[in-house]
Protein backbone atom coordinates (compact mmCIF):
# COMPACT_ATOMS: atom_id res chain seq x y z
CA UNK A 1 0.00 0.00 0.00
CA UNK A 2 2.95 2.40 0.93
CA UNK A 3 4.37 1.79 -2.79
CA UNK A 4 1.12 1.61 -4.44
CA UNK A 5 1.09 6.11 -2.37
CA UNK A 6 4.70 6.72 -3.05
CA UNK A 7 3.79 5.58 -6.93
CA UNK A 8 0.96 7.63 -7.28
CA UNK A 9 2.59 11.06 -5.60
CA UNK A 10 5.25 10.39 -7.70
CA UNK A 11 2.85 10.62 -11.16
CA UNK A 12 1.05 13.51 -9.65
CA UNK A 13 3.75 15.74 -9.42
CA UNK A 14 4.58 14.59 -12.73
CA UNK A 15 2.01 15.30 -14.45
CA UNK A 16 1.68 18.76 -12.61
CA UNK A 17 5.22 19.75 -13.84
CA UNK A 18 4.30 18.82 -17.57
CA UNK A 19 2.13 21.39 -18.57
CA UNK A 20 4.30 24.15 -17.32
CA UNK A 21 7.24 23.18 -19.44
CA UNK A 22 5.18 22.22 -22.78
CA UNK A 23 3.82 25.98 -21.70
CA UNK A 24 7.30 27.54 -21.58
CA UNK A 25 8.52 26.06 -24.65
CA UNK A 26 5.98 27.26 -26.61
CA UNK A 27 6.28 31.07 -24.69
CA UNK A 28 9.72 30.69 -26.57
CA UNK A 29 8.82 29.47 -29.94
CA UNK A 30 6.98 32.46 -30.08
CA UNK A 31 9.47 34.88 -28.92
CA UNK A 32 11.90 33.35 -31.36
CA UNK A 33 9.41 33.92 -34.59
CA UNK A 34 8.70 37.41 -33.12
CA UNK A 35 12.34 38.18 -33.11
CA UNK A 36 12.54 36.67 -36.83
CA UNK A 37 9.37 38.82 -38.27
CA UNK A 38 11.33 42.10 -36.44
CA UNK A 39 14.22 41.43 -38.27
CA UNK A 40 12.62 41.08 -41.65
CA UNK A 41 13.78 37.12 -41.70
CA UNK A 42 10.66 35.44 -42.23
CA UNK A 43 7.08 36.53 -41.87
CA UNK A 44 5.29 35.62 -38.37
CA UNK A 45 2.44 35.52 -40.47
CA UNK A 46 3.37 33.20 -43.12
CA UNK A 47 4.88 30.67 -41.37
CA UNK A 48 3.31 28.20 -38.75
CA UNK A 49 6.27 26.90 -36.18
CA UNK A 50 7.68 23.92 -34.71
CA UNK A 51 9.79 23.02 -32.36
CA UNK A 52 12.66 21.23 -32.49
CA UNK A 53 15.16 20.92 -30.34
CA UNK A 54 16.98 22.98 -27.55
CA UNK A 55 19.67 23.33 -24.75
CA UNK A 56 21.16 25.07 -22.45
CA UNK A 57 20.46 26.41 -18.97
CA UNK A 58 20.14 30.20 -18.44
CA UNK A 59 20.79 30.70 -21.69
CA UNK A 60 18.57 28.20 -24.10
CA UNK A 61 19.26 27.87 -27.25
CA UNK A 62 16.39 26.60 -29.37
CA UNK A 63 15.92 25.42 -32.89
CA UNK A 64 12.57 25.86 -34.65
CA UNK A 65 11.28 24.94 -38.24
CA UNK A 66 9.36 27.40 -39.98
CA UNK A 67 6.63 25.73 -42.07
CA UNK A 68 4.93 27.97 -44.99
CA UNK A 69 1.49 27.93 -44.61
CA UNK A 70 1.42 28.77 -48.52
CA UNK A 71 3.85 27.58 -51.23
CA UNK A 72 7.81 27.92 -50.53
CA UNK A 73 10.40 25.97 -48.95
CA UNK A 74 10.59 25.11 -45.16
CA UNK A 75 13.03 27.66 -42.94
CA UNK A 76 15.56 26.38 -39.75
CA UNK A 77 16.14 28.88 -37.52
CA UNK A 78 17.87 29.40 -34.30
CA UNK A 79 17.69 31.56 -31.31
CA UNK A 80 19.41 32.32 -27.97
CA UNK A 81 16.99 33.20 -25.13
CA UNK A 82 18.39 34.73 -22.48
CA UNK A 83 16.60 35.91 -19.65
CA UNK A 84 12.95 35.95 -21.48
CA UNK A 85 14.62 37.96 -24.21
CA UNK A 86 15.77 36.95 -27.55
CA UNK A 87 19.62 37.80 -27.69
CA UNK A 88 19.88 36.57 -31.30
CA UNK A 89 17.85 34.88 -33.96
CA UNK A 90 18.98 33.87 -37.41
CA UNK A 91 18.33 31.25 -40.26
CA UNK A 92 20.36 28.26 -40.69
CA UNK A 93 21.26 27.58 -44.26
Amino acid sequence: MKNLLIALAASTIALSAAPAFAGEREDQLQLCAGALDAQGLAAIDAYRTKFVKAKGGAVQKIVLKLIPLADGPSLTAECVIKRGEVASATLLS
